[in-house]
C-alpha cells in the first residue's frame, strides 16, 4: 500500500466518522431510534460533511490579521452594550408613554460580508430589546426588522449600518 492509497483510506475513514458523529448528535437531540429518524439523521450527515467539503474546495477566504480583528472586540463589545442600554431606554420609554411610536419592518442592505459576519450582526441586532431580526438573507443581501419606530426607515437603515460599520466590521470583516 503506499502513501497515497493511505492517505485516502484516512480521508474516507474520517468522512465516515464525521457523518457518523453528526448523526448520533442528531439522534441524541430527537432521541429516537425509529428508523426513519435514523435515516433522516444519516441523510442530513452525509449532506452536511459533503456540503462542508464543497466550501472548503473552494478555497479559504483571504486571512485577516488576527490582532487586528482582536483589536476591534472591546469597541464591538462597548458598542453593543451601549446599543442595548440606548434600545431598552427606548423601548421602556415606549411603553411607558401615551405617545405611541409607529412600529413597521425595515429592509437593511447587508454589505458584501461573509456568512459569519452577517450571522453575527443578525444575532447583535436582535439582542436588543427594540428590534427583532425577522429574516437574514445572506443571498439577497438583506436583513429584514421589525423595529419599535418605524416612521423614518430611512434613519433606521443609517442607524444600522453605522452601528455595523463601527462597531462588528473590525471583528468580522
Amino acid at each position: 500500500m503506499t502513501g497515497r492509497d493511505d492517505g485516502e483510506k484516512r480521508s474516507r475513514m474520517n468522512l465516515v466518522l464525521r457523518v457518523v458523529a453528526l448523526a448520533a448528535i442528531y439522534l441524541l437531540v430527537v432521541t429516537s431510534l425509529h428508523p426513519g429518524d435514523v435515516l433522516v439523521a444519516v441523510v442530513l450527515a452525509v449532506a452536511l460533511v459533503l456540503g462542508g467539503r464543497r466550501i472548503r474546495s473552494l478555497g479559504p477566504p483571504p486571512p485577516v490579521p488576527l490582532g487586528r480583528r482582536l483589536a476591534g472586540v472591546p469597541a464591538l463589545l462597548g458598542g453593543t452594550f451601549v446599543d442595548v442600554v440606548r434600545s431598552t431606554w427606548t423601548t421602556a420609554r415606549w411603553c411607558l408613554s401615551a405617545r405611541r411610536a409607529t412600529p413597521g419592518l425595515v429592509t437593511i442592505p447587508i454589505p458584501p460580508c461573509p456568512p459569519t459576519s452577517a450571522a453575527a450582526w443578525g444575532i447583535r441586532v436582535g439582542i436588543t430589546p427594540d428590534t427583532v431580526v425577522v429574516d437574514l438573507d445572506e443571498e439577497r443581501g438583506r436583513m429584514l426588522l421589525h423595529v419599535i419606530d418605524a416612521a423614518d426607515p430611512d434613519v433606521v437603515r443609517a442607524e444600522q449600518l453605522d452601528s455595523y460599520e463601527r462597531r462588528q466590521r473590525r471583528v468580522f470583516p
